[in-house]
C-alpha cells in the first residue's frame, strides 16, 4: 500500500469505539424485538392459530430462538465483526452463500420494522379518529416514524442507543402492568390453566406450532448486538452476552404477557379476541380508562424503538459491505462528526418507507403488518439456519481446538431443524390473500440479491471474498477485549 493510501485509510472517519457498554447492548437487543408492538400487533394472530395456547408457542419459540442465539454468541467469541451475520455466513460458507444469506438478513431487517412502523401510522390514526375525533392520514404518521428514526441514528450510536433505551424500559413497564391487570381482572369465562393445556388450541399441536411462526417474528431481533461490535466495550464477551440476555428477557415476558392477555380476554373465546380489529384497544378502555393512553405511548415507544435498533444494526452490516465492495462505496463512509453510516441509514428508511406506502395504498393499511411480517419471517428463517450451519463449518475448520460437539454441531442443528416445520407452516396450507402471495415476494427479492450476486461477481469477484476478513475483530484475552487492528483471519 502506498503511503499517501495508508494515510487516508487512517484520517478516514470510523465507527466509535469502545462507547457502548452491556446495558446499552442489552437493552439495544431488546428494543430491536419491540416487545409491546408484537404484544398489540401479533398476538392477536398467533391467538388465530394457537387459541388460549399461546404461551406454549412462546415456550417453544424461545427454546428454539436460543438454540439459534448460541450461533450469534459463539460467532461473535471468536470473530466480532461489525458486518455481524455478513462477515459470519461469508466466514463459515463460503463468499456467495455468504452473501446470499446476508441478503436475506438485510430483507429481514428492512421489512421487519417498516411493518411495524407503517402498521403504526394505521393504528394511531384509528385510535385518534375513533378516541379523540381527530383524523390525520396513517401515512403522514408512517413518514413521521420513518423521519423521527433517521434523525436519532443519523446523529450518533450513543443517542440513538440512550433513546432506545428509555423507550424500551418505558415499554416493558407500561405491558408488565397492563398484564397484571389482566391478571386481576379475568375475562368472562376464564380458567387460569387453560393456557397450559395444548389440547385447547383450535388444531391442538399444529396449531400451537402454526402459532410458533409469528412467534419466531416476534422473537426476531435478538442478534442485533451483534453488528454493533466495533462499538462495544469488551465486544468478545459483551456482545455474546447481549444476545442471549436480551432474549430471555424477551422470552419470559412473551410466556406471561400472552397467558395473562388470553386470561384477560376470556380463555374461552380467543376466536373473538384474534378476530377482533384491536382487542387490547377493547381492554384498556375497559381496565384502564383514560389511562388507555400509556398503551398507546408504549406501541409508539416500541415501534420507533424497534426502527432505531433496526437501523442501527444494519446500516452496521451495510457499512461492512461498503467497505468490502459488496455494495457501493457511498454505503461504506462514515459521517466524521457523528461517526456513523449516514447513507446507508438514509437508504435504510427508504427501502422501508417504499414497501409500506406500496401494501398500504394497493392493499389496504391493515395488512402491512402480516404482510410485511410474513416476508420477514420467511426471511429470519432462511438467514437463522444458513447461519447454524455456517456455524458448525467455521468451528470445525478454522478453530478445531475450541470444537464443541453440542455447542458447534448439535445445538444449531436443532435450532436448524426446529425451524423446518415453522417454515413448512408458513407456506403451507395456502393462507388467504393477500398472504398467500408472500412466499412469492420473497423468493423474488432473494433472486434479485443472486441476480445482483453474480453481476457483481463478474465486475468485481475479488469484493466478496473480501467480506471474509474486513472489520473483523481478533480476539486477545478472555474478558472479551478485541484488537480491531490485527485481523482475525
Amino acid at each position: 500500500m502506498r503511503n499517501s493510501e495508508l494515510t487516508n485509510t487512517i484520517a478516514s472517519p470510523q465507527l466509535r469505539r469502545n462507547s457502548l457498554g452491556l446495558p446499552e447492548l442489552v437493552f439495544h437487543g431488546i428494543t430491536h424485538i419491540a416487545p409491546a408492538t408484537n404484544v398489540v400487533f401479533t398476538f392477536p394472530i398467533i391467538a388465530a392459530k394457537a387459541g388460549p395456547a399461546m404461551p406454549i408457542s412462546f415456550f417453544l419459540t424461545t427454546i428454539v430462538c436460543l438454540f439459534i442465539a448460541n450461533t450469534v454468541a459463539e460467532f461473535s467469541r471468536y470473530m466480532p465483526s461489525s458486518g455481524g451475520y455478513y462477515s459470519f455466513a461469508t466466514r463459515g460458507l463460503g463468499s456467495r452463500v455468504g452473501f446470499i444469506a446476508t441478503w436475506s438478513y438485510l430483507i429481514y431487517d428492512i421489512l421487519g420494522p417498516a411493518a411495524s412502523s407503517g402498521f403504526l401510522g394505521y393504528l394511531l390514526s384509528d385510535t385518534l379518529e375513533s378516541g379523540l375525533g381527530v383524523r390525520i392520514p396513517w401515512w403522514l404518521i408512517a413518514v413521521a416514524t420513518f423521519v423521527v428514526i433517521w434523525f436519532f441514528t443519523h446523529y450518533g450510536v450513543q443517542l440513538s442507543l440512550h433513546t432506545t433505551a428509555i423507550l424500551g424500559g418505558a415499554e416493558m413497564l407500561i405491558m408488565l402492568a397492563l398484564a397484571i391487570t389482566f391478571l386481576i381482572h379475568p375475562g368472562p369465562g376464564s380458567s387460569y390453566s387453560a393456557p397450559l393445556r395444548p389440547a385447547l388450541s383450535p388444531h391442538h399441536y399444529r396449531g400451537i406450532l402454526a402459532g410458533m411462526v409469528f412467534s419466531v417474528l416476534a422473537l426476531s431481533g435478538f442478534e442485533a448486538p451483534a453488528p454493533l461490535a466495533q462499538e462495544a466495550r469488551r465486544p468478545g464477551k459483551f456482545v455474546a452476552s447481549a444476545v442471549t440476555l436480551s432474549l430471555l428477557a424477551i422470552g419470559v415476558f412473551y410466556v406471561f404477557a400472552s397467558y395473562a392477555s388470553a386470561i384477560g380476554w376470556g380463555t374461552g373465546n380467543m376466536a373473538a379476541f384474534a378476530s377482533d380489529a384491536n382487542p387490547y384497544y377493547a381492554l384498556g378502555h375497559k381496565l384502564w380508562g383514560a389511562a388507555w393512553w400509556l398503551v398507546v405511548l408504549a406501541i409508539t415507544n416500541s415501534a420507533v424503538g424497534a426502527g432505531l435498533a433496526c437501523t442501527n444494526a444494519a446500516s452496521r452490516v451495510m457499512y461492512t459491505m461498503g467497505q468490502t465492495g459488496t455494495l457501493p462505496a457511498a454505503f461504506g463512509r462514515i459521517h466524521p462528526v457523528h461517526r456513523t453510516p449516514t447513507f446507508a441509514i438514509a437508504c435504510l428508511q427508504v427501502c422501508g418507507l417504499v414497501p409500506v406506502l406500496l401494501v398500504g395504498f394497493f392493499l389496504r393499511p391493515g395488512h402491512i403488518f402480516d404482510f410485511l411480517g410474513t416476508i420477514a419471517t420467511l426471511a429470519a428463517i432462511v438467514l437463522y439456519a444458513m447461519a447454524n450451519v455456517a456455524l458448525t463449518a467455521y468451528i470445525r475448520r478454522e478453530l478445531p481446538q475450541h470444537f464443541s460437539v453440542w455447542r458447534h454441531a448439535v445445538i444449531p442443528w436443532m435450532g436448524t431443524l426446529a425451524l423446518v416445520p415453522v417454515f413448512f407452516i408458513t407456506v403451507y396450507p395456502v393462507p388467504a390473500w393477500p398472504n398467500n402471495i408472500t412466499p412469492y415476494c420473497f423468493v423474488a427479492l432473494l433472486l434479485g440479491g443472486v441476480g445482483y450476486m453474480y453481476w457483481l461477481v463478474a465486475r468485481a469477484p475479488e469484493a466478496l471474498q473480501r467480506g471474509a476478513t474486513m472489520l473483523v475483530g481478533n480476539p486477545i484475552d478472555a474478558a472479551g477485549d478485541v484488537d480491531w487492528d490485527r485481523t482475525n483471519d
